[in-house]
């Protein structure tokens, strides 16, 4: 990972590049607007060790490490923030037009109409010995624990959707629930939630890290993702028709479930990252197939979109119901899976909460 600071105007700039996918790197970045933000910098040059913390999309602080800054690249920042007279206050159109500059100027494939570039510096940083915490999750009805670093990935991202569905599902959320098909158990899908009105059947697929090498590229990783996207929706189909078929359904410990088979199911592939690259058009074809064949409502969405529906929804599965509704009429409407939810801009009256996808 790296740090990169710009400058334009009287604007700071500042980011991070992670290189987590060979070519691609992440970039995290904004424009530092706080009274406190260049004397925190400034305690941070001076001590070169500091302690990092990484946050998951439910807010939850999952490890964390201590970062360390060579003196000479310490020198380096320094110098470059000596020479101006920050911005404090609001984030306003050329604070907006800075952060674009930087951002352009420090990855030129990043195009941007009139843009200028800025000037930059940019230092590597390294990090000790990360930890990772174990972050327990209590319902009323059950319990989860989320280690970030447990081998077992896709069993993290179950547990992860359990925690982040709880306080909506209070009574109405299991993992892993049952359905007899014969004179055997099997598993109906990884994490099954319900209301009154309406049933949620979520295949939880994560990116496999531990197991793989952190070295593969970005074309491979979506192969990848896109070949366990189409498995899900599979099961899903599979699932959804057994359960309308009347067969009994059960939690973990054998208690019968009574969903409700009036109203379509939401059907829910959930990944941990949804990849904005490749050709989705075989999911895309697989999904639309998948609701002809059932009836049912079926997504494609990644964690972050599901936190961001959740928190729009105010804890209320009547609206996490309509939310995700609307989200699938924008799916048919547009025919592409590479979608992202945003907050509804306020309005005078407004209370609904819903979320137009951008």
């Amino acid at each position: 990972m790296s740090l990169i600071f710009g400058t334009q105007n009287n604007f700071l700039c500042a980011g991070a590049r992670i290189h987590d996918i060979p070519n691609h790197p992440l970039f995290v970045c904004g424009v530092e607007l706080h009274e406190e933000d260049v004397p925190a910098l400034n305690r941070i040059l001076d001590l070169r060790n500091v302690p990092i913390f990484l946050f998951n999309e439910l807010d939850v602080n999952v490890a964390w490490s201590n970062v360390m800054l060579a003196e000479a690249d310490a020198q380096k920042i320094r110098e470059f923030l000596s020479s101006s007279n920050f911005y404090i206050g609001p984030f306003n159109k050329a604070a907006s037009y800075a952060l674009d500059c930087f951002c352009y100027s420090t990855d030129r494939t990043q195009g941007a109409n009139g843009v200028a570039l800025i000037d930059f510096t940019e230092v590597p940083v390294t990090f000790e010995k990360w930890h990772a915490n174990h972050i327990s999750f209590i319902g009323v009805n059950d319990k989860q624990t989320v280690k970030i670093n447990d081998p077992n990935e896709g069993v993290v991202l179950e547990r992860a959707t359990w925690a982040s569905l709880e306080s909506v599902f209070p009574l109405t959320l299991h993992m892993s629930p049952q359905i007899k098909v014969g004179e055997k158990d099997r598993e109906l899908t990884d994490v099954l939630a319900f209301h009154e009105y309406g049933s949620f059947l979520i295949e939880a697929k994560d990116l496999s890290i531990l197991q793989s090498s952190i070295f593969r590229e970005q074309t491979r990783r979506t192969k990848g993702v896109q070949k366990q996207t189409k498995k899900a929706i599979t099961q899903l189909v599979g699932a959804a028709k057994a359960a309308k078929r009347g067969d009994s359904i059960t939690d973990k410990d054998g208690k019968s479930l009574s969903i409700n088979l009036e109203q379509p199911f939401h059907c829910i592939v959930l990944l941990s990252e949804l990849m904005y690259d490749g050709d989705w058009q075989e999911v895309e074809q697989q999904l639309m197939q998948a609701m002809v064949d059932t009836g049912d409502f079926f997504h494609v969405l990644d964690l972050q979109e599901l936190i961001t529906i959740l928190k729009c929804s105010g804890g209320d599965p009547k609206l996490f119901d309509y939310n995700l509704i609307d989200r699938c009429t924008r799916f048919a409407q547009s025919g592409t899976v590479l979608m992202r939810s945003r907050f509804a801009p306020p309005q005078e009256n407004d209370d609904t909460g819903s979320i137009p996808p951008s």
